[in-house]
């Protein structure tokens, strides 16, 4: 199964902050965002978070099958593949993707910015 995640600047004026994680699951037709409160550097790995963590509370949805999980952030994707943050700001991000994977079993791959469905304008 394709997970897809990523983040957004929202221009919606009802968002404080503007800054939203979003994931997508076309297979089972889920689509999502939320305002996050986190600086930058840690945007993309609240995403991946948000979106293991709804892995995590569905079990059912998910099990039995392989976790594709994509995103076109190439650092996060090297840092949770090698599990060494290259950024001290981010390493308590990493630490609870880690123990993530150590309760599921997920791939974290690469797609390119315009083919990442939780990137799309339609979930503004």
């Amino acid at each position: 199964m394709e997970l897809y995640f990523g983040s957004l600047r929202s221009s919606d004026v009802h968002f404080n902050p503007r800054k939203l994680v979003t994931f997508a699951i076309p297979d089972i037709g889920v689509r999502f965002k939320a305002p996050v409160s986190v600086e930058d550097k840690a945007l993309e790995y609240a995403a991946l978070l948000t979106l293991l963590e709804f892995i995590d509370i569905n079990p059912q949805l998910f099990a039995n099958r392989a976790l594709e999980l994509y995103c076109d952030d190439s650092e996060l994707i090297k840092e949770v593949t090698a599990c060494r943050a290259d950024v001290q700001d981010t390493a308590p991000y990493l630490e609870k993707v880690l123990e993530y994977r150590s309760k599921m079993r997920f791939s974290i791959n690469w797609v390119a910015r315009s083919a990442n469905p939780a990137r799309r304008s339609e979930i503004d």
